[in-house]
Formats: structure tokens, C-alpha cells, sequence
């Protein structure tokens, strides 16, 4: 009586992991066969690599004698950042930016300079590159966090900067990770 006992039991089991096996086998065939739709984002960043860890840092354009600081122990937090340095001219750098067009943003961003700088600024420029919104700022021995509000026009391109005029002896600014904070800018149009 134990045997036959036992033996419906071991049955039963065998029974119950079969059909258990069986059920998953059938769900995955089916549950594979379900059409899922991939959602793709349809719009590019509008801004890239503010804080220069990305190297090349391609998002970037420079201007006059300005550069990128790799792994030399200049940033204000992470591994790298941009410099400016001259004796003479406008040096700086900037990167193309597509903002949502009537909005509200803060443009913030790290600077330290050499003591003789007296000509520096960071701000917003249009897409023709016309001063949109600019901070001036001056000697900042020690990284200094600068903060500026704007608004933008009916446009939606516009570029962040920031540089200085060098007057006749050598000086640099040193810039690291900018913060935009403000609305999305949709996806009006593609470039």
C-alpha cells in the first residue's frame, strides 16, 4: 500500500513538473510572437558635454587660443575642462544650443582665472553670434560659480560662451561644468 502510495505520488509530481515545463514552453513561443513596439527618441540633445568629460569634445568650437585640459588636475570636478590663454585678443570657447524660443533659463558655469584678467565674460549669444546676454567678470583666483539669467527671442538657435580680451600680457581663464536649466526645446524642426 506504501508502494502504490508512493508511486501516484511520484506520478503526480512527475505529472505537475511536466505540465508546469510545458506552460512556460507554450507562454515564451507565444508571448515572442507579440509585435512590441520600440519607441526611438526623435530629437537630438539640445546641449552637450557642459562639463568637458567627453574627449574630443567635439560639441565645442574655440576661439582665438583656447583648449581642452585632459587629465591634468585643472577641473573644478571631474577629470577635465576648458582654458583660454593669450597675451592679446579675444579668446574663448562656445557651443551651439537650441533653446525652447519666449522661455525662461539659467546659465550657470564654473570660472577660475589668472590674476590680471579684467575683461572676461559668459553669457548667451545668438545664432549670428550677437550678444544675446553676457555676465562680465574680472579676477577669480579660485574656481567661482557665475549665474545668469535670460530669456530667449522667437528663436530657437543660440550659442553659450564664455572668454575674455587679454591685454598685453599673459593671461588665461579656466571654465568647467556649465549647467542649463530651463524648458525643453521641442522638436520643431531637425537639423
Amino acid at each position: 500500500m506504501l508502494l502504490r502510495k508512493l508511486y501516484e505520488s511520484r506520478s503526480l509530481l512527475s505529472k505537475g513538473i511536466l505540465t508546469n515545463i510545458l506552460t512556460v514552453a507554450v507562454s515564451s513561443i507565444l508571448l515572442t510572437n507579440i509585435p512590441i513596439s520600440q519607441v526611438q527618441a526623435i530629437c537630438a540633445a539640445s546641449y552637450s558635454n557642459l562639463d568637458f568629460e567627453q574627449q574630443p569634445s567635439s560639441y565645442w568650437r574655440t576661439e582665438g587660443r583656447a583648449g581642452f585640459d585632459v587629465k591634468k588636475g585643472y577641473s573644478f570636478k571631474g577629470l577635465n575642462n576648458a582654458w583660454m590663454r593669450n597675451v592679446s585678443g579675444w579668446n574663448g570657447i562656445r557651443q551651439k544650443v537650441r533653446l525652447k524660443p519666449n522661455s525662461n533659463y539659467i546659465l550657470e558655469a564654473y570660472v577660475r582665472t589668472s590674476g590680471n584678467v579684467t575683461d572676461g565674460y559668459f553669457g548667451v549669444r545668438d545664432a549670428r553670434q550677437k550678444v544675446w546676454s553676457e555676465l562680465k567678470f574680472g579676477s577669480l583666483p579660485q574656481y567661482t560659480k557665475l549665474t545668469m539669467q535670460f530669456r530667449t527671442g522667437n528663436t530657437q538657435e543660440y550659442n553659450i560662451f564664455t572668454g575674455f580680451w587679454a591685454l598685453g600680457q599673459d593671461s588665461w581663464v579656466q571654465v568647467d561644468n556649465y549647467s542649463l536649466k530651463g524648458p525643453s526645446p521641442g522638436c520643431a524642426d531637425t537639423e
